[in-house]
Parts: structure tokens; sequence; C-alpha cells
């Protein structure tokens, strides 16, 4: 099971497994699991993939595996 969050320094929205204690960004904050508000659960880190990807929104260089895999 994964859960979906926001970095608390930068914003980006990130993953990590439930079972994790911390998750570093990339802006090099290490996130602290058990003070992050969690937005979304997954079942698989493709679909916690997928959730980041859609709530990152258009703007961003992120794209769906989906769509790639279509063109």
């Amino acid at each position: 099971m994964f859960v979906v969050f926001r970095c608390r320094k930068c914003g980006r929205h990130l993953y990590a497994s439930e079972s994790a204690k911390t998750k570093t960004c990339v802006c090099g904050y290490r996130n602290d699991l058990k003070r992050v508000r969690k937005l979304a659960r997954a079942e698989t880190e493709f679909e916690a993939g997928e959730i980041v990807r859609r709530l990152q929104g258009s703007g961003t260089e992120f794209d769906s595996l989906n769509r790639r895999l279509k063109r």
C-alpha cells in the first residue's frame, strides 16, 4: 500500500510506501511521513504514480505512462 502526499518544503506531490518512515523529495527536504498530510492511498506503485501525475497537473514535464505508450 502506498500513500500520496505533498512535500512540506516545496509542495511537490510524492508517494511512498506506507511502511516507510521518511521520503526525501527532489528538493532535498526529508519528509517525516508521520507529519505529512496524506492526500490519497493506492494499492500499487503504478497507481500511486498516476495519482501523483494527475495531482501535479498541467504545466509540468510529467506525463502519464499511458499517454507515452499510446504514441
